[in-house]
């Protein structure tokens, strides 16, 4: 049995051009066209908390595409101890022998893959890709900013984050890479100048609110991961002409930026549109350019079975990884 070791360095630098992440960005669509089509194979995901640490565990199937499971957890305690907060792996098997191929580091994985989906909805939903707003400056914000200025023409990018020293990282970066970055100091200087918006918050309290919004805009938000937790206030959720979700299922269970409107009556089951339903024709992510779109993802294991699936292949022809024999 061997199997192929990717650490999160080897993810990074595989995936780090023009042709990676558009081949990511590919894969991605294709998997979340699978999944609103019925072909995949994708439980909702099993949560344990030991104390106040969140493990989850998120497996998935698809013929011709293979066979993961996730393995994340967080653990705030990890701060103290100098460790990240967040870590996992991805265990990817052939779906059709069962052998296992590849184990990947489930960090950097998670981080390009939820880039790449929101990078989805840009290139489905998005009216114009020139300036684009990130609200938080962590990881994950990280990530979109260098998969989106690979992908896509970006003129200019705002960044508002509550870490006023992470900005200004960020918008090093933004920088370096030859794009326009401006540190603002409120959310509502950062969203009245976006054509793009991206939430990418560990926030439990709106960032956004409805009527800094503008006609044409497109939104992304990545962070309320808790049934509790908000992103967007009910004004963002009334403006939105087009609500597009990884999943309906894992929303209406994870997210209060869904639950909570659906609890007040604002929206129902109805207005939730798969992006993967867009993807095929089956939908419209966007019927005028005045329409301001909304996507909000939580993260669903398909997503990291085509990650794991694209990185494999795209490593392998790179030779890079280790490879072990159990």
């Amino acid at each position: 049995m061997r199997l192929l070791i990717v650490n999160g360095r080897e993810v990074d630098e595989a995936l780090d051009s023009k042709d990676g992440v558009n081949g990511l960005i590919n894969a991605i669509a294709a998997a979340f066209k699978d999944y609103s089509s019925g072909v995949v194979k994708m439980p909702q995901r099993t949560v344990i908390y030991l104390n106040n640490d969140w493990w989850g565990v998120m497996p998935c199937g698809a013929r011709n595409l293979g066979f993961s499971v996730k393995i994340v957890n967080v653990i705030e305690g990890n701060k103290a101890r100098g460790l990240p907060t967040t870590q996992g792996i991805v265990v990817l098997m052939d779906d059709i022998t069962g052998q296992p191929m590849a184990v990947i580091n489930g960090t950097a994985l998670t981080a390009w893959r939820t880039a790449a989906a929101t990078a989805v909805s840009v290139k489905y939903m998005a009216r114009s890709m020139d300036n684009v707003t990130i609200i938080g400056a962590g990881l994950q914000a990280r990530y979109h900013l260098i998969l989106l200025s690979r992908a896509f023409p970006i003129r200019r990018v705002f960044i508002h984050s509550r870490t006023k020293e992470r900005a200004l990282e960020l918008a090093k970066i933004a920088q370096d890479r030859g794009i326009d970055a401006v540190v603002v100091d409120s959310g509502y200087d950062a969203v009245k100048q976006a054509s793009i918006v991206i939430t990418a918050t560990t926030s439990k309290e709106p960032v956004i609110h409805g009527s800094w919004l503008h006609e044409g805009m497109h939104i992304a938000s990545i962070g309320a991961p808790e049934v509790n937790a908000r992103e967007l206030d009910d004004d963002v959720i009334r403006k939105a002409s087009v609500i597009a979700v990884d999943s309906r299922a894992a929303v209406m269970n994870e997210t209060g930026d869904i639950i909570i409107p659906m609890k007040n009556g604002l929206i129902s089951e109805k207005n939730l549109i798969e992006i993967g339903e867009i993807i095929s024709g089956v939908r419209q992510g966007r019927s005028r350019d005045e329409d301001i779109t909304l996507f909000k993802s939580v993260g669903i294991a398909v997503e990291d079975l085509a990650a794991a699936t694209y990185i494999y292949n795209l490593v392998k022809s790179k030779n890079m990884g280790v490879t072990v024999e159990l």
